[in-house]
Formats: structure tokens, C-alpha cells, sequence
């Protein structure tokens, strides 16, 4: 059974809303850089939805955690060049 448009109720429905995944038609169809929509609510939603998201995932790029990686790539060239007698750190063993 074919789907009709939630919005004019008349047309097939030829796409489904990405937020509400309601059927509806192109002719009806809310479209923009996210998607396609039903109506401006659900392309709102999903853009609100979208950035909070996005918010909340932690930034690789911080200054902060790039000198954290730094300090420790640091730490782990020492040890290994203390382990192979590249340079003597005093209480530690070496091969």
C-alpha cells in the first residue's frame, strides 16, 4: 500500500521526513542542506538536534590536548632511548 503525503494528504508520498520519518511528498517536502523534512518544525528540530551533538563530543584539536599527546610522545621516546642505551636516566634499567 502506498504511502500518502501527512501534508496535502492527496500526492504519494515519494520521501520520509528524516526527523519524523512521516511520509511526505515532493511538492511538500521542506528541503534543505540536512535533508529532506515534512514542514520547518521538523527541519528546526533536526538542526537543534544536530548541534547539540555535536556539542557534546569532545574536540580533538584543543590546545590543551595537543600538548598532552606531545608530553606524552615525549615521555615514551626518553624511555624507549633509555631502554635501548641511548641515553642514561639514572634508576632506570636498560638492555
Amino acid at each position: 500500500m502506498e504511502s500518502k503525503c501527512v501534508v496535502c494528504h492527496e500526492r504519494p508520498a515519494q520521501f520520509r521526513c528524516i526527523q519524523c520519518h512521516k511520509p511526505v511528498c515532493d511538492e511538500c517536502a521542506f528541503k534543505n542542506e540536512n535533508g529532506v523534512f515534512c514542514g520547518r518544525s521538523c527541519a528546526a528540530a533536526y538542526r537543534d538536534f544536530k548541534a547539540a551533538a555535536s556539542g557534546g563530543r569532545r574536540s580533538s584539536g584543543g590546545l590543551l590536548g595537543k600538548l598532552v599527546v606531545l608530553i606524552i610522545v615525549a615521555f615514551v621516546v626518553i624511555l624507549a632511548a633509555n631502554y635501548f642505551g641511548l641515553v642514561a636516566i639514572p634508576g632506570l634499567p636498560t638492555r
